[in-house]
């Protein structure tokens, strides 16, 4: 089970080490740890209050920094991570 939200979490963290080793923006970086919770476009959309165009942008430059080409390399990544 996923352990108590609240404190930076380990998915948290590994989100923001693998953000800071391949330069993702700040906002890149907020992205990329809702797509490691497993969020859509249009939650994340919704939630940053930013249009779905705009998140898939976002998570097409994701996944060139992080070198990915869907998200189960995504989430693979996160989890190695």
């Amino acid at each position: 089970g996923r352990a108590g939200e609240g404190a930076p979490t380990q998915l948290q963290q590994r989100c923001e080490r693998i953000a800071g080793d391949r330069g993702l923006s700040p906002r890149e970086t907020e992205v990329l740890a809702y797509l490691g919770r497993g969020h859509g476009i249009v939650f994340v959309a919704s939630t940053l209050v930013i249009s779905e165009s705009t998140v898939r942008t976002h998570v097409k430059s994701i996944y060139r920094k992080l070198e990915v080409s869907s998200r189960e390399e995504l989430l693979q990544l996160i989890d190695e991570g």
